[in-house]
């Protein structure tokens, strides 16, 4: 039994390790994923995306990792295949007693928490879940069977039927378990027409992460187009990177929240728009021509003008996020918010 446990530990403290590194790469992701799915963010579901990503790590973990670590001297002397027969386990257990039962036991434990996670945080459809678990299931036979898809020299592990079998049988409990917690804790229901017209800071940080990425995007294919054109390169130290940058930069930050009343892309993904209140067309004018100049000197400024003033200007923005509630833009020909109106009041998450 000690040895059986021993083999999970080594891929558990893996998982654990790089953990806090996935979180940090995913909570963005995560949270335009909460944001657009509940137009906020419940402790609850922040709590159940950070979980879902370790449960992820771990199911890594304990079916891909440890590989033996002299992958020639290995291949050379094990030659493993597929195991077809989905009868067997029956084998396994007369011969291995315990040791096969627990393994069968493990096989459907760890794709409980998938199907759980696909229809109480996901809320797919059960079918789809338990398809989904399936699928899963059957990608890391195949990882098992080619060494990880070829990184590996030659399998190191038994592509077994039956792990898919009891894979699916463990989603399919997550499944039953998820529809329960769906009746008996039923999601609030959450207007999917609804605008946050006052976002918060986190709110505002991810929709603006989402449109840098954008801008980074077309600015890398911009740069690939142009050389593949035979222009030749475009040095990042030089005026044409800063230029096409720029271009990109006020057309998404600048353009397209003007024609959309407020709505960048990351703005559509997390339900929110930066135009708080109705303005008149100049002082819509001098909103976006605030908002675009601000966000350019406190991301693209930072980044390339060899002054101190947009660091200046970051500081004294934050002091007047903290003091106001709201960026300095805000204030151009805002209309006084009245207490008792949800729309025209208050910060949301």
């Amino acid at each position: 039994m000690t040895g059986f446990l021993s083999t999970f530990s080594k891929p558990f403290q893996l998982a654990v390790l790089l953990w806090p590194f996935v979180a940090v790469l995913l909570t963005v992701p995560a949270a335009i994923y909460l944001y657009h799915r509940d137009n906020r963010l419940r402790p609850a579901s922040v709590l159940g995306a950070y979980a879902f990503m370790l449960y992820v790590l771990g199911l890594g973990c304990f079916t891909l990792y440890p590989w033996p670590r002299d992958p020639a001297a290995y291949c050379a002397t094990h030659h493993l295949g597929a195991q077809l027969n989905p009868l067997q386990f029956i084998g396994d257990i007369r011969a291995d007693g315990v040791i096969a039962l627990l393994q069968l036991g493990m096989n459907i434990v760890l794709f409980v928490p998938m199907g759980f996670f696909l229809t109480r945080f996901f809320r797919l459809p059960s079918w789809v879940a338990v398809a989904v678990c399936c699928a899963t299931s059957v990608c890391i036979e195949v990882a098992q069977l080619t060494g990880i898809f070829h990184l590996y020299p030659c399998a190191y592990r038994i592509c077994d039927v039956d792990d898919v079998i009891t894979n699916t049988l463990g989603g399919a409990v997550g499944v039953a378990l998820g529809l329960w917690c769906n009746r008996a804790f039923p999601a609030p229901r959450i207007d999917k027409t609804e605008v946050t017209m006052h976002p918060g800071f986190l709110r505002r940080y991810v929709s603006f992460a989402v449109d840098m990425g954008i801008v980074s995007m077309c600015q890398t294919l911009s740069i690939v187009l142009w050389l593949y054109l035979g222009h030749g390169t475009i040095a990042p130290e030089g005026g044409p990177f800063l230029v096409l940058l720029s271009v990109w930069f006020v057309l998404f930050e600048g353009v397209v929240p003007w024609c959309t009343h407020g709505r960048t892309i990351g703005c559509l993904l997390t339900r929110m728009t930066v135009e708080s209140t109705q303005r008149t067309l100049p002082q819509r004018l001098a909103f976006h021509a605030a908002r675009t100049a601000l966000l350019y000197t406190l991301t693209i400024g930072l980044c390339t003008w060899r002054s101190p003033w947009p660091f200046v200007l970051g500081l004294a923005t934050v002091v007047w996020w903290i003091v106001c509630k709201q960026m300095p833009y805000d204030a151009i020909g805002e209309k006084r918010r009245t207490a008792g109106n949800p729309t025209a009041g208050g910060q949301s998450s």
